[in-house]
């Protein structure tokens, strides 16, 4: 759970939609839109992007400064679903070109839990001081998903896959990595394990689906 420090978190989110913003701009006609309405999605999907892990550190019971990023996974694609039908968009295109938007977004909260000293790893037994680096390892997971999704999204190759194959990713790695995270609980499970399960979960039926829904129309085309 993070704990918010307004200053760091403002001016990372900044820099965070600056960044959407230029994603969005590059791949604006996929989406057929216009240069500033481009903009406008950059800062309101930023908007509602803290929106989303607040509403969901307030179902999980957290207090109001908190942030929960599992918030960000699960409610960002409701806003996704809803903008391809009302602009009438194809889904799997909307979802492709902002998951890296959405990925940015949260890696730029992930860096102010560094900075604001919040969800830290749990001590290294042996070793005075030092704790497991569990946000360090999150960023890095990060960088490493941009590097290899981004290329495939610029080429059109993904085929809507670009989203459940990032909540695939993070539900396995926040799953592993909770075990290294400091949390108010003696139990070797908790929360967090649960809802990256569900991740996972998310991510496979929708891979499975968009895999289903590619051979029916390939078999389609092929009569």
């Amino acid at each position: 759970m993070i704990r918010v420090s307004q200053h760091p978190l403002i001016s990372l989110l900044t820099l965070g939609t600056v960044l959407g913003v230029i994603w969005l701009e590059l791949l604006r006609k996929r989406l057929r839109t216009s240069w500033w309405a481009a903009v406008l999605l950059g800062i309101a999907h930023t908007l509602i992007g803290v929106l989303s892990v607040k509403a969901f550190a307030f179902i999980e019971g957290a207090d109001a400064g908190a942030m929960s990023l599992f918030g960000g996974v699960f409610f960002m694609p409701l806003t996704y679903i809803l903008g391809a039908k009302l602009f009438k968009r194809p889904l799997g295109e909307v979802a492709d070109v902002f998951t890296p938007v959405m990925v940015v977004t949260l890696m730029c909260a992930r860096i102010n839990c560094i900075l604001s000293g919040c969800c830290m790893g749990l001590p290294i037994p042996g070793v005075n001081g030092v704790r497991f680096p569990t946000r360090e390892a999150e960023l890095i997971f990060y960088l490493v998903l941009l590097i290899l999704l981004c290329p495939k999204i610029w080429r059109g190759r993904t085929g809507g896959r670009a989203y459940p194959v990032y909540v695939m990713a993070y539900g396995v790695f926040r799953f592993i990595v909770e075990f290294f995270r400091d949390q108010n609980t003696t139990s070797l499970f908790h929360l967090s394990h649960f809802w990256a399960v569900v991740s996972l979960c998310i991510g496979i039926s929708i891979y499975v689906e968009i895999s289903k829904k590619e051979k029916f129309e390939k078999r389609g085309l092929n009569k």
